[in-house]
């Protein structure tokens, strides 16, 4: 029998301060939809990461090749946080930043911060790193918004499919995925229906955190963690993807 070959993880550098870990993650063993953990390095020379992805020889290198500790680690709702104890083993110091419901999701690990409404707690990497969080929403997730860059890093509020990046150009995808991959861009009707109904919880509280996104931060670049970067006009797919709210 064969040993079974792990997904490759491909790293791109998007700014000297913003790099993503991205590889292939299949939802259910059914859809393909990726997976992408978000590295910042804040002027504190800390780094941040959100949506630890699995740790695996390359992420691992790539990570100490940037000379800088990892000085949180963020688990961005209530389903990203199935690798965050690998990297509280390598970087024994880091906080864990949760939500609520994740520590009696997660008892063996320590929260240091966990995130309950909008705003609060405030946490230690502001203004340099600034967030909401959605609490109306089902998964209880968190928008965090890179200032220096102008972007936009969500775990499952926005996706943008198909996850091209994080499967490679050269990767084929079945009629199934791809069916399901035209439902969810941020412009699409089932988009809009699903930030609007499947994921809101609350949809008052929702239309709150979505307003304060659209009016308080400067969004020109999106990283999602299912698909692909969006880099063109994006503060315009976040209002297409919330367009209900408005």
């Amino acid at each position: 029998m064969s040993a079974t070959i792990p997904p490759p993880t491909h790293i791109r550098t998007l700014t000297p301060t913003l790099t993503t870990f991205s590889r292939p993650f299949t939802r259910s063993n059914i859809l393909p939809i990726g997976i992408r953990m978000t590295c910042i390095k804040l002027p504190t020379h800390q780094l941040v990461l959100i949506g630890p992805t699995p740790l695996d020889p390359t992420t691992l290198a790539a990570l100490q090749n940037l000379n800088t500790p990892v000085a949180y680690i963020i688990c961005p709702n209530v389903v990203h946080h199935l690798s965050v104890a690998a990297y509280k083993e390598h970087w024994p110091d880091a906080k864990i930043v949760g939500v609520k419901g994740l520590p009696e999701k997660r008892p063996d690990v320590t929260f240091d911060h966990v995130l309950t409404t909008s705003t609060s707690p405030p946490l230690p990497f502001e203004p340099h790193l600034q967030f909401r969080h959605f609490a109306g929403s089902r998964n209880q997730d968190t928008a965090y918004y890179h200032p220096e860059s102008r972007t936009l890093i969500t775990a499952d509020l926005l996706f943008n499919l198909p996850p091209t990046e994080q499967y490679g150009p050269d990767h084929t995808f079945g009629l199934f995925a791809r069916l399901a991959h035209s439902f969810f861009k941020p412009g699409t009707r089932s988009h809009k229906f699903f930030t609007r109904y499947a994921m809101a919880a609350d949809a008052d509280v929702m239309k709150k955190d979505v307003e304060f996104v659209d009016q308080n931060w400067k969004i020109e670049r999106i990283i999602p963690a299912h698909g692909d970067i969006i880099e063109t006009d994006a503060h315009k797919a976040f209002r297409d993807a919330f367009a209900w709210y408005f």
